[in-house]
């Protein structure tokens, strides 16, 4: 199958437009250099389509690095994007917007025509006709008004168009469609990716919003006296979902044309009805719930009353027409404000490449207290104190996929401890999973949810102490014989000196199946002073009751339930574990979420100050001292490992099923929480 190239594609309606692409089912490659733009943008789009997408943080002036991408994915087409896009800052720097709209667009034609690719959606701007008062009868605005941009910004979009139209008139192969649009706003109403205007935002509502946030004190309306309903001058505001469904209608134009023609052709995207300042504002208080401040200041040099579309050609040629309202516009852009008030910035956060763009580090750090988790199982890497490492991972990308990874840090499914042989029967049919441990599959066999690149994450600041980071996964229907296609999230909350991990999975809408065992965990292994093993190491217990051993398959529980003398415990070389601990006899809940933490494991080491807690809402936890573990510097004992979870082999047991079977309609839910003192 073929791709759809987006420039710019983590911009702000680059990356709207990719959502649309893809829920009408293109293929797509995003090629960002991120200058005016986030690559959380991008992990957020992941997590609305619930797809991985091609991401290459290339400059398009790059001709080489360009060149790769096309080598790397069947291009049909490209939606051009990528410029550097402030009309206030193209006066104070216009070599540099000329250079980088201009150059960048003629590199990405010579890229383009070098890999007969000749489809491309050109996201211009009404700003190529200047003031379009001066001419007659062109309010609102057609295609076929005269062209006079009035700023290095604008006249970059022109100067492009012209060598687009050049280039068809040279080549009519060429499928070109250029897109004028007027006023964007809004956000996606799931409230994950919206405008992040860097410094202090050009336009009316990105402005407003601050406002309603308490970053700029008031909003500055440019006159009230112009010949409209309120003294207000009147704009074309156009929702950005509209205007992303406008770039995908262009592009289904563009593809219907016979294969043996090209085309060349304008359209505007507007709602051709003009809204005031005063209108938008009001709106938007609306959205807010008060009324925000603003003061009247005198006209601009060059503003005028009225600058509306035409958009005629795009509702009959393209079958286009905007749908929503400044109303929705207003509402979803508080949403995405609220929820992210400084854009994708967030304090005590920051990603960095872990091999490749599909599989990156993220790290929370508030204090002295510090938590990296990756992509590739949606792991835990590292968590430390003042720079004292307190749990076993690796450095290297790469070591987490050695066969011998003993799933250091990873999120664990899609069923955790060991099923029986691999055989369940759900709603009265059998199924057999590949054995992965001896006779029995373990933490959801070869194809587990360590080793699957999760979507995301979508970080996020919940105050002054804490931000979160929320993974995504996709699990398809029969993956390693499970039945059910499963979407899974796993939350990791980190404060000043704790980290809580919440799983939440529920069966997708489209799924061929209606049920399937579910068991979820974390798999981090702990030494808290770093050293070659947890030898010394002091655990006490909350409970004495474990799962005793059937004896025709020692790894499995029998049924019965046994106690150990003792729940203060010292490791040494004789004293091991790998066994299922039990907080509560009677569990058989699905969701423990809404139930009050239980300590599971203190465990501790003399004369070293920092401790560990481990807690969590389940009935049960693995305890495992990592006799068996070899890998790399990793050896027995290297470190501990407690997985909070359901009971083993649950899905088997008559009394127990109930905490491992989730139905269609129904949501898994746990929590485990890691604290630390020092």
């Amino acid at each position: 199958m073929s791709y759809i190239l987006v420039t710019g594609g983590a911009g702000y309606i680059g990356s709207h437009t990719v959502i649309e692409l893809i829920k009408n089912n293109y293929k797509v490659v995003i090629v960002d250099n991120l200058v005016n733009s986030s690559y959380d943008a991008v992990a957020r789009i992941e997590f609305i389509v619930k797809q991985s997408i091609p991401f290459f943080n290339v400059d398009i002036r790059d001709h080489n690095e360009l060149s790769k991408v096309f080598q790397s994915y069947p291009i049909s087409g490209v939606i051009h994007f990528a410029a550097l896009k402030a009309v206030g800052e193209s006066t104070k720097i216009p070599l540099d917007y000329y250079d980088n709209n201009i150059n960048g667009t003629i590199n990405l034609l010579n890229v383009m025509k070098k890999h007969q690719v000749k489809t491309i959606v050109f996201s211009s701007s009404a700003t190529v006709y200047g003031d379009a008062t001066r001419f007659p009868n062109m309010i609102p605005i057609p295609e076929h008004c005269p062209n006079d941009p009035t700023n290095p910004y604008g006249k970059t979009k022109y100067v492009i168009e012209q060598i687009l139209k050049d280039l068809y008139q040279l080549d009519k192969f060429w499928r070109t469609a250029i897109l004028r649009y007027f006023n964007p706003m809004g956000a996606h109403p799931s409230g994950l990716i919206g405008e992040d205007p860097l410094g202090i935002p050009n336009n009316l509502l990105p402005y407003l919003a601050q406002v309603a946030i308490g970053r700029r004190e008031k909003l500055s309306v440019f006159g009230n006296d112009y010949n409209s309903h309120d003294g207000t001058p009147i704009r074309d505001y156009i929702h950005v979902v509209d205007l992303a469904r406008g770039h995908i209608a262009a592009l289904d134009y563009l593809k219907k044309i016979d294969s043996n023609s090209g085309l060349y052709r304008e359209w505007n995207l507007g709602t051709g009805k003009g809204s005031t300042v005063f209108d938008v504002y009001n709106a938007f208080c609306k959205a807010v719930g008060r009324e925000l401040p603003y003061e009247v200041a005198p006209r601009r040099d060059g503003d005028v009353l009225d600058l509306t579309a035409n958009p005629t050609r795009a509702n009959t040629e393209l079958n286009w027409k905007a749908k929503l309202t400044i109303e929705d516009a207003c509402k979803d852009l508080w949403n995405w404000t609220t929820a992210n008030p400084f854009g994708f910035k967030i304090d005590n956060y920051t990603w960095s490449k872990f091999a490749d763009y599909e599989n990156r580090l993220h790290t929370i750090k508030i204090n002295d207290f510090e938590v990296s988790v990756i992509n590739y199982g949606a792991a835990i890497q590292n968590i430390s104190i003042n720079g004292q490492r307190l749990v076993n991972g690796f450095t290297n990308p790469e070591d987490y996929k050695l066969s011998n990874n003993p799933l250091f840090g990873a999120t664990v499914g899609r069923y955790a401890n060991r099923i029986s042989k691999g055989e369940f029967s759900l709603d009265g049919k059998a199924f057999k999973l590949p054995t992965n441990d001896g006779i029995n599959t373990s933490h959801g066999g070869e194809k587990g949810f360590n080793k699957k690149n999760w979507l995301g994450p979508v970080a996020q600041r919940i105050d002054d102490k804490k931000v979160s980071l929320e993974f995504l996964l996709v699990d398809e229907d029969g993956s390693n014989g499970f039945p059910a296609e499963v979407e899974t999230i796993v939350k990791y909350v980190v404060g000043e000196s704790g980290l809580e991990i919440e799983f939440e999975a529920t069966i997708s809408e489209s799924s061929q199946h209606d049920a399937t065992p579910i068991n979820l965990t974390n798999h981090t292994y702990f030494n808290l002073d770093n050293s070659s093993s947890i030898n010394g190491t002091q655990l006490k217990l909350s409970t004495s009751d474990y799962l005793a051993a059937d004896k025709s398959n020692p790894q499995l529980p029998s049924g019965e339930f046994l106690s150990i003398e003792s729940t203060d415990v010292t490791l040494t070389q004789d004293v091991s574990f790998d066994s299922c601990f039990v907080v509560d006899k009677l569990a058989s809940t699905l969701d423990s979420r809404d139930k009050p933490y239980k300590t599971l494991v203190k465990a501790s080491k003399p004369d070293l100050p920092i401790t560990l807690e481990v807690s969590s809402t389940e009935p049960a936890f693995q305890l495992y001292t990592g006799d068996f573990t070899n890998v790399k510097d990793f050896k027995s004992r290297s470190g501990f490992c407690v997985e909070a979870a359901r009971f083993t082999n649950a899905i088997n047991h008559k009394n127990w099923a109930s905490q491992v079977t989730l139905h269609r309609g129904e949501i898994y839910g746990s929590k485990i929480k890691y604290s630390f003192q020092n």
